[in-house]
């Protein structure tokens, strides 16, 4: 009898230490699931407020494109102009010059005209000599 009872000890304490090990796995895991949300709730939060501040700066951002728009409308200046007795006349049209390309191109390639071109430039050093 006495090595029955000692297997079925040690089948017990075996069973005991495979139960703990697995209450403490699934432990982990649930702590792991509940951290894991927690990020997500976090992320989900910030990722609402930072929508609600795109929405912010996209609304200022049609507001100013409103507010400029009106100051821009040919009435308006005429307005203005008038108002501040600014003396200021439309051009005359042998004075206007349009492009048949897009105006930003067209002054970033007069303003860096010299920066690209097709012939090689001249490169001279100044050799000091030492006495």
């Amino acid at each position: 009898m006495p090595a029955s009872s000692s297997s079925s000890r040690a089948f017990v304490n075996s069973l005991l230490v495979y139960s703990l090990v697995a209450i403490g796995c699934t432990g982990t895991v649930g702590l792991g699931m509940v951290w894991s949300r927690n990020e997500i709730s976090a992320l989900a939060r910030a990722n609402k407020a930072l929508a609600s501040q795109i929405a912010v700066l996209d609304r200022q951002s049609q507001e100013t494109s409103a507010e400029i728009a009106a100051h821009l409308d040919p009435v308006a200046l005429l307005q203005t102009n008038a108002e501040w007795h600014l003396g200021l006349v439309s051009p005359a049209p042998d004075h206007l010059h349009y492009l048949a390309q897009d105006p930003q191109i067209y002054l970033a390639s007069q303003a860096h005209r010299g920066l690209f071109s097709d012939h090689a430039a001249a490169v001279t050093f100044r050799v000091a000599a030492q006495p």
